[in-house]
């Protein structure tokens, strides 16, 4: 009579199931619960850790902003919408290392809490803890390419054209009421008590304008602004008020009332906007044939490759003993995503000057975190680590 084999499994301390290879169902189910389990941890840490950090760049970016739009270099009005479409670009940038971390810290939970040795002990494989931590890591790798490849350039060439678009009128579009305003460099100096929503017509007026050694002060009981349609300097047009030339006391001194006057705010600038190497469509990189555009190409593919990259390195990496904690591997993990990201940036600027021809290119960086999974991996089989009491 032939004897049947069970393999012996443990669905929680104390649980001991038997699982025949006749009964298929059963183990499925045990793989399918083990799968969601570890997808569970990872995705939690992983939307906890991105949030974290794009809260923190976006802060960072905000105050840039607004030190801009304090300065008068842009309106405040498209402070949130740079923003916005900034954001885009900072999560593509972002999403590989916060998904790195995402696993580290979810795997290194588990060594802490003993559960993975408990897995390892019930017969859990490698390659088990690899199936749901990939599937995750090509989910995020997809988003990343739709937003790396397609997204994110439209998005960039969208903000340059609504900076380009501020910068043209910001002279005029900061005047707030009841505060002084600077323009031309420190040129020009504005005072509306005043000022209507659309920004068309004021009241009390002061103007301080040096040209030269000689400064000019004018008062005003209203102004609006106006554009000269044939050359697209823009002016500031004073009504009624009185002109201050020269330094009180100084036989050059003159006073003068006027009726209307036209004071030039900003002289036109070229329409052309200044696009960078991220505005660039995918379609014309794949049509360029110039290192620039070849290496733009790669940096944005390299973005999807990478995040798989990372969490085939997150495994080894993570294995810990209990008394260690989960935080044992940060240091070491955030040091090794920056040596890589690092030499991704080096090796782009390197195709850029054609150092490097398009293969290799960026493709030789991704054999960095293999090769570091490789080295963790064997000296995990050297020295394997035993549950601890804690």
């Amino acid at each position: 009579m032939r004897k049947r084999k069970y393999r012996l499994r443990y669905d929680a301390p104390g649980n001991r199931m038997a699982s025949n290879p006749n009964n298929p169902c059963l183990i499925d189910c045990m793989l399918s619960i083990l799968d969601r389990y570890l997808l569970k941890e990872a995705f939690w840490n992983w939307l906890a850790v991105t949030l974290v950090l794009w809260a923190i760049v976006l802060s960072n970016r905000l105050a840039r902003y607004l030190a801009e739009a304090s300065a008068g270099d842009i309106p405040g009005s498209v402070i949130f919408t740079l923003l916005g479409l900034k954001s885009v670009n900072y999560l593509t940038t972002l999403l590989p290392m916060t998904l790195f971390l995402g696993v580290l810290l979810a795997l290194g939970r588990l060594y802490k809490d003993s559960e993975m040795i408990a897995m390892q002990a019930c017969g859990v494989a490698p390659r088990d803890i690899y199936r749901p931590l990939l599937w995750l890591a090509g989910v995020v790798a997809g988003v990343l390419l739709v937003l790396s490849l397609y997204v994110a350039p439209r998005t960039a060439a969208l903000s340059y054209d609504i900076r380009a678009g501020a910068e043209q009128k910001s002279e005029l579009s900061v005047v707030a009421p009841g505060q002084f305003e600077e323009g031309q460099e420190g040129r020009l100096i504005f005072y509306a008590e005043q000022v209507d929503a659309g920004q068309q017509q004021m009241a009390g007026i002061f103007v301080r304008s040096t040209k030269g050694e000689t400064p000019v002060l004018m008062t005003a009981q209203q102004a609006e602004p106006w554009t000269d349609p044939d050359t697209g300097d823009r002016f500031l047009v004073l009504e009624k008020g009185y002109r201050y030339q020269g330094q009180p006391g100084d036989e050059s001194f003159r006073i003068a009332q006027f009726e209307r006057h036209g004071l030039r705010v900003e002289v036109a600038r070229p329409e052309t906007v200044d696009y960078k190497a991220d505005a660039v469509p995918t379609l014309e990189l794949l049509r360029g044939d110039s290192p620039y555009l070849q290496a733009e190409l790669q940096w944005r593919i390299s973005l999807p490759v990478a995040a798989v990259m990372l969490v085939i390195l997150a495994v080894p990496l993570s294995r810990s003993t209990p008394r260690q904690g989960r935080y044992s591997r940060l240091f070491v993990a955030v040091l090794i995503f920056v040596i890589y990201y690092n030499l991704m940036g080096t090796a782009q600027v390197w195709m850029e000057r054609g150092v490097l021809p398009a293969f290799p290119g960026l493709w030789w960086t991704h054999a960095i975190p293999l090769v570091m999974a490789w080295l963790f991996a064997w000296r995990s089989r050297l020295k394997k680590p035993r549950a601890e009491l804690s």
